[in-house]
């Protein structure tokens, strides 16, 4: 792996947690269509339930683990600076809603691996040639006690996710800012700084020693 894909800059993230972030996307819409149109598919004979399950906790395996890699990312990588006019209040209600988004996706795959295991059944692996192990032994009244919440915490996550993207198109099409392009894979090039123009009303003597200042001295001067 590149050490440029670790490295954030002023205007993007790090391309590994860019990558994580798309992966989760394409993840967590497999998910919804898997388990929001199972029983449309089903009854209308397109594919069998048990295709249409494995497609959903497959995925949700594949996302909770992600999750974690997202956020061991975060939180060793660094953290870029807030956007320009971005206020207090705005910035702490942007850390909620992301923190509140891990919380809803760990807790929604975790209680799906429990709720596979409470009906009797493992999660294999057979790419890699292993199964998850089993967090609860089979258990009927778990299952039903479980099923429930566990649609309420996947409602939940996907109300946030609504909302978080409104706010990104909003900052997008509104503002006019970079929060949506800093999840860019295009790297953002910093706008070149202003020539100088006016140098021929410098006399010699001042040129030399604009010559010598850095740029960011000159843009300070």
């Amino acid at each position: 792996m590149s050490p440029s894909a670790l490295v954030a800059t002023s205007h993007s993230y790090p391309r590994l947690q860019i990558l994580f972030h798309w992966l989760s996307v394409l993840l967590m819409a497999s998910l919804a269509l898997a388990g929001g149109l199972r029983h449309v598919l089903v009854k209308h004979a397109s594919i069998e339930m048990r295709s249409v399950m494995i497609v959903h906790i497959g995925c949700g395996m594949a996302l909770l683990f992600l999750t974690l890699l997202r956020a061991a990312a975060r939180l060793a990588g660094p953290a870029l600076p807030p956007l320009a006019g971005s206020g207090r209040a705005q910035r702490a209600c942007a850390h909620a809603a992301h923190l509140a988004i891990y919380a809803l996706i760990l807790a929604s795959c975790l209680l799906g691996w429990i709720i596979v295991n409470a009906k009797g059944l493992a999660i294999p692996m057979p790419l890699l040639g292993f199964e998850f192990p089993r967090l609860v032994a089979a258990d009927p009244a778990l299952v039903v006690a479980t099923v429930r919440l566990h649609d309420w915490l996947g409602w939940a996550c996907y109300s946030l996710l609504a909302v978080h993207i409104a706010a990104a198109i909003w900052h997008h099409v509104a503002l006019k800012d970079d929060t949506l392009r800093r999840m860019s894979w295009r790297r953002r090039v910093p706008d070149p700084a202003p020539a100088v123009t006016d140098c021929h009303r410098c006399s010699p003597d001042t040129e030399a020693q604009n010559e010598s200042l850095t740029p960011s001295d000159r843009l300070a001067s």
